[in-house]
C-alpha cells in the first residue's frame, strides 16, 4: 500500500487521476486557512520588517526593502501580502474551506482524507469555530503553517488550544517546518518553522500525534536548514513523525539517511508529494524518487506506506 500524507486542495480534480498514476492507493488532502491581510498586523509587521532588514541574504534585502526591478522599492509587508494572492491565482482551490473539503474527500472515501486547517492568528473564538468545523466536517487532521499564518508555537495564545483539541478528538497535527517559496526563502522570515519552537508544547500535549512536514528541511537556500532540529524534537517526542514533501532528495544523502537512522529510525518518516506545489514534480515522480532512493526494500516499504497506515489507524 502507499499512502501520500501530503496533497494540496489546489487543482483536486486532479488528485485522483494523480494517484492512479502513481500506484498511491490513500491521499491525505490538505487546505490552509490564511489570510494575507494578517502581515498588517502590528505585531506581525514589526517582526518581519526586523528579519527582513537582518537578513544575510544580500540579494534579498537592503535596507529592510525588496528590490524588484530596478528603480524600484516594495515593503517587505507588501511583497508577502501580494506573493500570497498571487500564490492562490496560482494554485486555484488551495486553501477552500473546511467544508468544501469535507464534502470533496467524502465523494471518494476510501481513497481520500481531509486535513482541515485553522489560523491560530486569529481571535479565540475564530478558532473554537474553525476546530469544530473540522469535527463537524468528518477531517481527521490540522494543517499549521507558522510562516503564512504569522505565528510562532511558543508564543501563540491559541495554540494550546489547537493541540488540546487535537489530543482530545484524535486529530493529526501536519505543521509545515522549513522555509517556504517566494519571500519565506528568506531563512530570517521563516524563523517560526523552525522545529525547536515546538517543545513547548509538546511538553504539555504529549500524546498528540504531530507530523512536520518536509523534515524542516525545504529550502532553496539552505537545504536541510532545520534537519537536525527536526531529528532532535522526534527524538524526544516519540508522538512526533515527519514526512517527505518537498524533500525526498533527502533520502539520497548518505549522511543524512545515516542520521536519521542512528536518531530515529525510518518508523516514523512518512512518504508526502507536497503535490502540486514542487515545480517539476507531481506524485509520481515523489513515489519514484523514493522507490529509487537508497534505502533499503523494507524502509522504502515504511516510508510509502506501512507508516502512515499505522498513524492513520491510531
Amino acid at each position: 500500500m502507499i499512502i501520500d500524507f501530503h496533497i494540496h486542495s489546489a487543482y483536486r480534480e486532479n488528485i485522483v487521476r494523480e494517484m492512479n498514476r502513481a500506484g498511491v492507493d490513500i491521499g491525505v488532502v490538505v487546505t490552509i486557512d490564511a489570510d494575507p491581510n494578517d502581515i498588517y498586523s502590528k505585531e506581525a509587521k514589526a517582526k518581519v520588517r526586523s528579519r527582513f532588514s537582518n537578513s544575510q541574504n544580500i540579494f534579498y534585502s537592503l535596507g529592510g526593502r525588496f528590490i524588484r526591478g530596478l528603480g524600484r522599492q516594495t515593503p517587505i509587508e507588501d511583497w508577502i501580502r501580494n506573493f500570497m494572492y498571487e500564490a492562490a491565482l496560482i494554485y486555484p482551490g488551495i486553501a477552500i474551506s473546511n467544508e468544501e473539503l469535507g464534502r470533496f474527500v467524502s465523494l471518494n472515501p476510501e481513497r481520500l482524507i481531509g486535513f482541515g486547517s485553522v489560523n491560530p492568528n486569529k481571535s479565540i473564538s475564530y478558532v473554537e469555530e474553525k476546530l469544530k468545523e473540522i469535527k463537524n466536517h468528518g477531517l481527521r487532521g490540522v494543517k499549521l503553517i507558522p510562516t503564512i499564518q504569522f505565528f510562532n508555537p511558543s508564543e501563540n495564545r491559541n495554540i494550546s488550544k489547537i493541540f488540546e483539541f487535537c489530543e482530545r478528538n484524535r486529530l493529526i497535527i501536519l505543521y509545515h517546518t522549513g522555509c517556504d517559496p517566494g519571500p519565506f526563502e528568506i531563512p530570517e522570515l521563516s524563523e517560526d518553522a523552525n522545529p525547536k519552537y515546538l517543545h513547548k508544547v509538546l511538553d504539555i500535549y504529549s500524546n498528540v500525534k504531530l507530523v512536520l512536514a518536509h523534515i524542516g528541511s525545504y529550502s532553496a537556500i539552505r537545504p536541510g536548514i532545520w534537519f537536525n532540529e527536526a531529528l532532535n524534537l522526534m527524538r524526544k517526542y516519540d508522538n512526533v513523525y515527519a514526512d517527505t514533501s518537498a524533500v525526498t532528495d533527502i533520502l539520497y544523502n548518505e549522511k543524512m539517511i545515516k542520521k536519521i537512522r542512528e536518531t530515529v529510525g525510518f518508523e516514523r518518516i512518512i512518504f508526502g508529494s507536497d503535490y502540486p506545489i514542487v515545480d517539476g514534480r507531481n506524485i509520481l515522480t515523489e513515489v519514484e524518487n523514493i522507490k529509487r532512493s537508497v534505502l533499503k526494500e523494507y524502509e522504502k516499504e515504511q516510508v510509502l506506506g506501512l507508516n502512515a497506515q499505522s498513524l492513520l489507524k491510531q
